[in-house]
């Protein structure tokens, strides 16, 4: 028995870091099901709609992120019920358990205050959206410029029907109006808190985009609590970083990592970075 346990064991290697947030007292308790598997990440859902991803090193960490050095071969079975978080380990029934503690810890709440127009990175994005830009993409700049102009005009009360047109929009998972807004918001966020720039709408859209939750589908409706929150998986991070520091060469390869980035629909977050940015360049600055 023991052996057994030991040989499937070795199928996800050693944990090597995972999300501060998840090891806390909310995700305890919880029971999980598997809901979606490839080789590089298994995503798992609570009955109460909160997912966890297990991913591999290369992807590396994020918002309640578990990652593994190496995951099992799709070819080995995992059950898809059962799988319980507690005790700082995520428990699979039959198998095995992953312990927690002791992996290196990731915080995915970090505050970027940006202070300064990140002119080089705004080239670069614009360059890059016009470059993978297709149909449902053109759409979704229509939507969200319509958004933006409701916000610029102070009718952030007005922008419910614009805002419900992004929610859910499009493909992927995140869809593209779900990875769209959380770029907006962490943006704003961002600049918020850099205190220099004009984003007062920042609180108020999330109070509104909160209503309105419910009209996307689970992996929508938790990036986009993650992004309310403040949080950001590692190559978020380093692209906000990039943009605090906006040196041109470094700022072009990290574009290209996000637009690149399946895990959060990189292209379609990078046009609401751009929306948030086309904002704040029209004229949002504080006197």
């Amino acid at each position: 028995m023991n052996t057994a346990m030991k040989e499937k064991n070795r199928f996800f290697a050693e944990v090597e870091a995972v999300d501060s947030r998840l090891l806390q007292a909310s995700a305890a308790g919880n029971s999980y099901s598997l809901r979606e598997r490839t080789a590089e990440r298994l995503v798992l859902f609570s009955l109460g709609g909160s997912m966890i991803n297990i991913v591999n090193k290369e992807i590396g960490c994020g918002p309640d992120f578990i990652v593994c050095s190496e995951l099992p071969t799709l070819d080995q079975p995992l059950p898809e019920d059962g799988w319980k978080f507690a005790e700082n380990c995520l428990k699979i029934p039959f198998l095995t358990q992953l312990k927690l503690a002791g992996a290196r810890t990731y915080d995915s709440t970090e505050r970027f205050a940006v202070r300064d127009f990140p002119g080089h990175m705004k080239s670069l994005i614009n360059r890059q959206i016009r470059k993978t830009k297709n149909m449902e993409l053109s759409e979704l700049e229509g939507r969200l410029k319509r958004l933006s102009e409701t916000i610029q005009k102070h009718l952030i009360e007005l922008s419910e029907l614009p805002l419900i047109s992004v929610v859910g929009f499009g493909s992927g998972t995140p869809s593209s109006g779900d990875a769209a807004l959380c770029g907006l918001l962490l943006t704003a966020r961002n600049m918020s808190l850099g205190r220099r720039f004009r984003v007062g709408w920042y609180k108020r859209l999330t109070v509104e985009l909160k209503r309105f939750l419910h009209r996307t589908g689970l992996h929508g409706r938790n990036w986009l609590s993650y992004a309310i929150e403040g949080r950001m998986t590692e190559l978020q991070q380093h692209f906000f970083h990039a943009m605090l520091r906006d040196f041109e060469c470094s700022d072009e390869i990290v574009v290209k990592k996000v637009a690149a980035d399946r895990l959060v629909n990189g292209t379609a977050f990078l046009m609401g970075v751009n929306a948030a940015l086309d904002m704040v360049q029209a004229g949002f600055f504080n006197p």
